[in-house]
């Protein structure tokens, strides 16, 4: 959306360059304004830039008052936040899985879960630039590691993200995570338990720019992998994420939180992993701010 300030600033050049252009017209020709009709020009322009000076101060004035309601309303839902999820995930063991490009947000999400007493047991960052909708990289890669062959009926594609999701939730391939990091895959930290069973995960995502955005191409299968093996999925990205995962995360059918960056996004993403599956957030594509159960909690 365009600022209201940008219009203003624009209308006011432009009288501007009207008013400019009359001066100048007549001190070349070394007179003043001569007729009636141009001192009124000019007075209307002298006018018009003090109607848009005030309007310019007003806009700035009322931007100014909302942006300092929306900072109190933050700090507000910061300070309750401990006490409206406390308890609501004990001892329930989370993944998470960022998939996109805001690193800052999984340090927030993973705080928040911890807060509401969950067990993050991993936080995989899939690799930005390695290409997972290349199936001869795929291919080679997964060859590599000794797990794949090109008699296989599985396409590759598909193949790394199941082994992902399954090393993720059940510590399937957790002997090959060295050498997946090492080729590029991704980067993993924390327990990928065979003994610990995981069945919710977090999806970390939104992109910034729309050439990044890869909710496509690996988003979709990682879901599909992941709810293959019974876990429950949410998708949340920052408010600030330039293009965003949500249309796809949705079309998936997991839970989706658009401002998880704020107190309130990190409340309906504690609720989503609790079963209340619904798009949560500010952009356009949600369709609750607040969780329904939050009243009767």
């Amino acid at each position: 959306m365009i600022d209201i300030r940008y219009h203003v600033y624009s209308l006011a050049a432009v009288f501007f360059a009207l008013a400019v252009g009359v001066v100048f017209g007549t001190t070349f020709a070394k007179t003043s304004p001569s007729s009636e009709l141009e001192k009124r020009t000019i007075l209307r322009y002298e006018n018009s830039m003090r109607i848009l000076k005030r309007e310019v101060e007003k806009a700035t004035e009322g931007a100014a008052k909302y942006e300092a309601l929306a900072r109190a309303s933050e700090e507000f839902c910061k300070a309750i936040l401990p006490t409206v999820i406390k308890g609501k995930l004990e001892w329930r063991n989370v993944a998470i899985i960022q998939t996109g490009d805001y690193d800052d947000l999984t340090g927030s999400v993973k705080q928040a879960l911890e807060l509401a007493g969950a067990q993050v047991t991993s936080v995989t960052t899939l690799n930005r630039t390695f290409p997972f909708n290349d199936e001869k990289k795929v291919g080679s890669v997964l060859t590599e590691c000794g797990i794949y062959s090109e008699t296989d009926e599985q396409k590759p594609l598909m193949k790394i993200h199941e082994i992902i999701a399954g090393t993720v939730t059940a510590g399937t391939h957790n002997h090959l995570l060295d050498k997946l990091e090492s080729l590029g895959v991704a980067r993993f930290e924390g327990s990928y338990d065979k003994y610990r069973r995981v069945r919710l995960v977090v999806l970390v995502g939104g992109s910034t720019s729309e050439s990044a955005n890869t909710a496509n191409e690996i988003d979709s299968r990682l879901i599909a992998a992941l709810k293959e093996l019974g876990a429950t999925v949410v998708g949340c990205e920052s408010s600030t994420a330039v293009s965003s995962y949500v249309p796809v995360w949705h079309k998936a059918g997991v839970a989706t939180v658009d401002n998880a960056d704020s107190a309130i996004g990190q409340t309906a993403l504690v609720y989503a992993l609790n079963g209340e599956n619904a798009n949560f957030g500010i952009k356009p594509t949600a369709d609750r701010l607040i969780p329904q159960s939050l009243g009767g909690s």
